[in-house]
C-alpha cells in the first residue's frame, strides 16, 4: 500500500525558492492542495495563521482552537486538517522545507538547530497566541512574511523572507521547555498505521470497504485499527470513511450526474443511505444542497 497523493507533495511555483503559502476558506484552496477538513501530512514544516475568524485544527491526537492572529506550527510528518472553520472564515499555511532552516547541508545549525527537532516530529505541535510576548514576537514575523505574499512581492524579497522563515524558527526553538524535547510525544509507528489507513480509504472510498480491509492495509489488528482513530482522530474508522464519502460527493454535485450516480460513486449500494448520511452531516438533502450551489 502505497502513501500517495495524501502524503503531500507541495509543488512550489519556483523550484529555487521552496517556499509556499496556502491561503484557504470555504471556497477552496489556492494554490491547488489540500485544504479545509482534509487530511493529511507533508514532509515540510507548517506555520498556519488564522487571516480572519477563528478555526478548529486536529493534529497529533489533538484539537486546537485558534482566534484571529493566532497560529500554530505544525511538525513534519504529522497528519492534520483544518476542519472547523467560522464563517467568512480565512487562513494562510506557510510551508517549507527544514533544508532552508540548515543554510548548507551537513551544517551545524543543521545538527544543531533543526534536525534535533524535526526527528520523531518533535515537538509535534506549538500553539502561538499575543498574550505571550515571544509567541507574540514570532506571530509579527509570520504576518510580515505573509504580508510581503499579500504584496506579490516574493521574487524581489526571497532573502528577506527567508532570513524572517529563519527567525521564526529561531524565536520558536529557543523557548520550548527542555522537558518537551526529552519525550517524543507521537507514536511513530502508529502514525505511519493511520497514514497507510487513510490512503487506504482516499483509494477506496468508492467501494464496500469493511473494517478489516482498513486494518489490513496497515497490517494490524481491527481492535488496534479502532484504537488509532479514536486516538489519533478522535473519531471511528467507519465515521472517518463517512464523511469523507460525504465531502467527496459534494464535489461531484456540481456536475450533471444524478444523485444516484453520486451515491454509487462515493460507495454506497442504495442512494437512500447515502441521502440519509448526507443529510444526519450537512443538514438539508443532497438534492437541497444542489440548489444552493
Amino acid at each position: 500500500m502505497k502513501k500517495k497523493d495524501y502524503h503531500e507533495i507541495n509543488q512550489y511555483k519556483d523550484a529555487l525558492f521552496p517556499v509556499e503559502i496556502y491561503r484557504v476558506s470555504e471556497q477552496g484552496i489556492f494554490p491547488f492542495g489540500r485544504g479545509l477538513r482534509d487530511f493529511h501530512w507533508h514532509d515540510e514544516l507548517q506555520f498556519t495563521l488564522a487571516v480572519q475568524g477563528s478555526l478548529t485544527l486536529q493534529a497529533d491526537s489533538g484539537q486546537y482552537f485558534l482566534n484571529e492572529g493566532e497560529a500554530a506550527f505544525i511538525n513534519s510528518g504529522m497528519i492534520h486538517a483544518v476542519i472547523k472553520l467560522s464563517e467568512h472564515g480565512r487562513y494562510a499555511s506557510l510551508n517549507f522545507p527544514y533544508k532552508l532552516l540548515s543554510f548548507f547541508p551537513g551544517s551545524r545549525m543543521e545538527k544543531t538547530s533543526v534536525l534535533p527537532y524535526v526527528t520523531g516530529s518533535c515537538p509535534p505541535v506549538v500553539i502561538l497566541r499575543p498574550e505571550t510576548e515571544w509567541q507574540k514576537a514570532a506571530l509579527d514575523l509570520l504576518q510580515e512574511i505573509n504580508m510581503l505574499w499579500n504584496d506579490n512581492s516574493i521574487t524581489q524579497n526571497e532573502y528577506l523572507i527567508s532570513i524572517k522563515i529563519a527567525a521564526l524558527w529561531y524565536t520558536l526553538i529557543t523557548h520550548l521547555p527542555a522537558e518537551r524535547m526529552n519525550s517524543v510525544s507521537v507514536d511513530i509507528v502508529r502514525r505511519e498505521r493511520l497514514q497507510l489507513m487513510l490512503s487506504y480509504i482516499y483509494d477506496h472510498f468508492s467501494e464496500d470497504i469493511a473494517l478489516a480491509d482498513m486494518a489490513y492495509s496497515a497490517h494490524i489488528s481491527v481492535g488496534e485499527c479502532c484504537r488509532i482513530f479514536r486516538e489519533h482522530l478522535q473519531t471511528t474508522p467507519y465515521q472517518f470513511l463517512t464523511e469523507y464519502r460525504v465531502r467527496k460527493s459534494i464535489e461531484l454535485l456540481s456536475s450533471d450526474l444524478s444523485i444516484s450516480e453520486i451515491a454509487r460513486r462515493c460507495g454506497y449500494n442504495q442512494t437512500s443511505n447515502y441521502i440519509a448520511k448526507f443529510k444526519i452531516m450537512i443538514g438539508c438533502t443532497p438534492a437541497q444542497y444542489r440548489k444552493c450551489i
